[in-house]
Order: C-alpha cells, then structure tokens, then sequence
C-alpha cells in the first residue's frame, strides 16, 4: 500500500509542478503583452494580468499547502 501511495504522491508532485510551471508562463505573457501594448500606446493601460497572478497563486498555493499537509503522516 505504501508503493501506491507514494506513486499517487509523486504524480500529484508532478502535475502541481506542470501546473505552476504553466501558471507562470502564461503570467510572464500577459505580463509582455500588458508592457507592449502600453509602450506602443504610449499610456498606462489596466493591468489585466494581476488576475491571473493573484487568482492562480491563491489556488497554487492552497494545493501547495494540501500536498505538504497531507504528506507529513509520519510514515517516512
């Protein structure tokens, strides 16, 4: 049982990775976009990524923290 557990774990571990890994590539796009589209205009234009960035670092970090709590069961 425990070889199971520890496959789920490691999955877990690599789709959160795969995930925040995408959060942030997405982010770092709009985040040029954002700059570029305010360069050419020549004027502050409403940052439209800090949605993504607060939104998705909230749910990143609440599965971050769920991972690392429901890992620390002592049978290490």
């Amino acid at each position: 049982m425990s070889e199971s557990t520890e496959k789920t774990r490691s999955g877990s571990g690599l789709a959160r990775r795969i995930v925040t890994i995408a959060w942030a590539a997405i982010t770092g796009v709009q985040f040029v976009i954002w700059l570029l589209m305010s360069l050419i205009s020549m004027s502050f234009k409403s940052p439209f990524w800090l949605w993504t960035l607060g939104g998705g670092a909230i749910v990143l970090a609440v599965w971050w923290s769920l991972e690392r709590r429901g890992s620390g069961n002592g049978t290490e």
